[in-house]
């Protein structure tokens, strides 16, 4: 049974302006001083988390009585069984351990639930009420002295906002945050948060005269034009400022102001890509107008291969499957990203040829342990923790290495010259294709973004309504069902594809495009592919090619994207004209929304803001606030 719905769209006139830069030399350690300060933020933020999840299951667990207790204990041993037999890759254990676990699970809820209502409000005092932003908060005394600590303060904000989300995401699978790994980090933010009313206006930042951010262009907007840019880092009394040079290849929006600015650094290789970022907010606009426009065009969503290249999707304004195309990915895409994994292959094969040469090399017989009264940085304490790093890897099969892993262990060699000249001569090898694998994979991803963006611009100019049929891409990313233990129906050559096609980029670039042109977004959620567009009967896929459907009624050989494509365009233009006003219906409702509960908040931080100025004794008096005024770095 398909269904058609309106899909609410982002908000058309906040919007995401990103800029590459370049830092001036001298600034990149502050900068790289106030990263070091958000990752350890962070890490603090889930060590207290998990602190108060282990004490708050403790509790209940307690409280649930002895059989629960026994069950939890019968719980951890099969995970650990479980967890086994994955790595071993044994799927008919796995399948036997998730049978037994299943069982174990549903006897611990019985007991764990009763618990948690009978002591509900114990959960919430002793617990839960000490994870949050309020000022009573655990979490929100950390982030105020990591402030105090010189970390600027609303990228604290920023950092506490993303501990708080990757906590209700895992305690709803009733799991605690994990740690972030600062190596296997490709992007970190600082961000700037301007607190004026509206946000500032462009022109101000642009014109350099604004006290935390400046961009100012010196020879104009366009592709090879550059200007100098100042980024706050820090508290505004630090006085510390990232400076260099940024490309103004697109303009800003005249009359929009900034509600925040971001910083960030991307690693790609071994290198470090810098970008300045604007959420800007363009004045209000009507409506485009709609004349000239075609009413209705359908995307149906795949990522299937052929002798042509990878067909990500099909799309149509008509009833007949025959009009229909097939949107390909550029061919240089995929071939690149081949490359790239290629390259990474062959680094995985060098790492597992390194690492039995290095269980050959004999361990100095000494620890951490037999040297911590000796200072830190002398010679003995770095040949004792290379020596337990050698000891760790010794230990573990060569595919359960990292690479980053054996590079560090170089480095901490090379630091009490132990390090072996056949190391060095793979650690420079590595170095040089780690390197081009990334940057192959970053100009193939980059070209596939620009022609996502294109294709969704070029259907929203064109269209006044669009109906999308997205797929499930994170059910296509499981390959062992935790719940079975069974492999998913997707192979791993279909969830390499999926990873290629991107088709998130495509769907999220097609909703942006719609609500900046005003074009009408439905979601259509069905078997489109199951029937046939011609005469509605019953489809059966070929049995050598997959993409290929025959009618069982009317014998019609048909294309699975174009025909899910033309199926999709009839079922929504079977009633556009009540869709469409359904959808403008509630994307206004929803924009009032956010617009009253946006007003009461200003409302209740004006109100906070007037009993903190107001002591006890009735007068109103000033508190004094940092000089900066609305930004951080």
């Amino acid at each position: 049974m398909s269904e058609i719905k309106p899909s609410l769209l982002p908000q058309g006139n906040v919007l995401i302006y990103e800029y590459g830069a370049r830092l001036d030399k001298d600034c990149i350690q502050a900068v790289g001083d106030q990263i070091i300060k958000s990752r350890r933020l962070y890490n603090d933020l889930v060590a207290t988390i998990r602190g108060i999840v282990t004490e708050m299951k403790a509790f209940v667990l307690e409280k649930s009585g002895p059989d629960a207790q026994r069950c939890q204990e019968e719980i951890d041993a099969l995970n650990a069984a479980f967890d086994a037999a994955r790595a071993e890759n044994n799927e008919d254990a796995m399948k036997c351990i998730a049978e037994s676990r299943r069982e174990k699970w549903r006897e611990l809820a019985v007991f764990v639930k009763e618990a948690r209502k009978n002591h509900r409000s114990d959960i919430q005092s002793m617990y839960l009420s000490r994870i949050g932003k309020n000022s009573a908060c655990e979490t929100y005394r950390i982030r105020s002295k990591a402030v105090a600590d010189g970390l600027g303060w609303a990228t604290a904000n920023q950092v506490l906002d993303a501990a708080l989300t990757a906590f209700k995401k895992s305690f709803a699978r009733g799991n605690a945050p994990r740690f972030a790994v600062g190596e296997d980090k490709d992007q970190d933010t600082l961000t700037l948060q301007f607190t004026a009313a509206g946000g500032v206006p462009v022109d101000t930042i642009l014109a350099g005269k604004h006290g935390e951010v400046a961009l100012s262009p010196t020879n104009g907007c366009g592709p090879r034009k550059y200007g100098e840019l100042r980024f706050r880092l820090g508290a505004a009394k630090a006085a510390t400022n990232a400076t260099g040079t940024w490309q103004y290849h697109r303009p800003l929006p005249d009359g929009a102001t900034a509600g925040l600015c971001r910083l960030i650094r991307r690693r790609v290789g071994k290198d470090y890509k810098w970008a300045i970022q604007m959420q800007v907010k363009r004045p209000p606009i009507e409506q485009e107008a709609l004349a000239g426009r075609k009413p209705l065009v359908a995307v149906h969503f795949g990522w299937a291969a052929n002798d042509e290249g990878r067909c990500v999707a099909g799309i149509t304004d008509g009833a007949d499957p025959g009009q229909a195309y097939v949107l390909k990915l550029p061919a240089e895409v995929e071939q690149s990203l081949v490359r790239s994994s290629a390259i990474q292959s062959e680094r995985d094969s060098a790492r597992d040829a390194i690492v039995p040469r290095l269980k050959e090399i004999e361990v100095p017989d000494m620890d951490i342990e037999s040297v911590e009264s000796l200072p830190p940085d002398s010679p003995e304490v770095r040949l004792a923790r290379a020596a337990d790093e050698l000891k760790a890897i010794h230990r573990l099969p060569a595919n359960h290495v990292a690479i980053r892993r054996l590079h560090r262990l170089c480095g901490m060699l090379r630091d009490v010259d132990f390090l072996p000249e056949w190391l060095e001569d793979w650690r420079k090898e590595d170095r040089l294709q780690w390197q081009s694998a990334a940057h192959i994979a970053r100009r193939a991803r980059n070209t596939r973004k620009g022609f996502y963006r294109q294709t969704a611009i070029d259907l929203a100019r064109q269209y006044s309504s669009i109906v999308l049929e997205p797929l499930d891409l994170a059910k296509a990313a499981v390959k062992i069902d935790e719940i079975t233990g069974e492999r998913t129906e997707f192979a791993k050559k279909a969830r390499a594809g999926r990873v290629v096609a991107a088709l998130y980029e495509l769907e999220s670039a097609i909703r942006w495009a719609a609500a900046k042109a005003g074009s009408a977004m439905f979601e259509l959620t069905g078997e489109t592919a199951s029937r046939c567009s011609i005469c509605g009967g019953d489809v059966l896929p070929d049995e050598t090619n997959g993409q290929l459907l025959h009618c069982t009624e009317c014998g019609a050989d048909l294309d699975r994207k174009q025909n899910g494509a033309a199926m999709a365009w009839q079922l929504a233009n079977d009633d556009l004209e009540s869709l469409v006003e359904a959808f403008w219906t509630e994307t206004f409702a929803a924009r009032r929304s956010a617009e009253n509960e946006q007003a009461e908040k200003k409302q209740k931080m004006a109100e906070g803001r007037r009993k903190a100025r107001t002591p006890i004794g009735g007068e109103n008096t000033e508190v004094s606030r940092d000089s900066g005024n609305g930004a951080n770095a």
